[in-house]
């Protein structure tokens, strides 16, 4: 366990080490949260939750482009690499963790799991059709699949807290 959270760091230290991707992080971030704010003033949204989900919404663009495409993915002319939902591996788990602090702050935000669980799925979808296409990241269905699956779970939870606390306010 120490290993591996020990690997997550130094991946991500590795990652923030390009300033290109260190820069487009913090500029995604603070952008996409001040839009997710004014967004929220005009659609009735939480703010907080907003900005929250705008930032995240940055992370995940940043940690989904921040590389170039491998040379190997090159040869041939297949688009996307076909493989399943696999939870064999940091990788693989962190894919499923991406999606879930964006898709919690946006359901704390919005009060509509089913939107932003759909929204979230086509988010992942986009991405992965468009890393081959502008040649950073690499296309692969597990990618999707794992991203699709903490979504589910985190639009899952984040709606029942909502529905909870709602009752809970009613009640007083």
């Amino acid at each position: 366990m120490l290993d591996q959270l020990r690997w997550s760091l130094d991946a991500v230290v590795f990652v923030l080490s390009d300033p290109l991707t260190a820069g487009g992080l913090v500029f995604g971030a603070v952008a996409l949260g001040a839009g997710a704010w004014f967004a929220a003033r005009r659609f009735g949204w939480r703010p907080v939750p907003s900005a929250f989900a705008g930032i995240f919404l940055g992370l995940v663009l940043a940690l989904t482009f921040w590389r170039s495409q491998p040379s190997w993915a090159l040869v041939g002319n297949q688009f996307c690499t076909f493989n399943g939902f696999s939870l064999n591996g940091v990788s693989e788990q962190f894919n499923v963790l991406l999606f879930v602090p964006l898709v919690w702050c946006a359901v704390l935000a919005t009060r509509r799991p089913l939107a932003v669980l759909v929204a979230a799925v086509a988010s992942s979808a986009a991405i992965e059709l468009l890393q081959p296409i502008v040649g950073r990241g690499l296309c692969e269905t597990q990618d999707f699949f794992n991203n699709s699956a903490g979504a589910v779970v985190a639009a899952a939870l984040a709606g029942g807290y909502v529905a909870l606390r709602d009752r809970v306010k009613v009640s007083r």
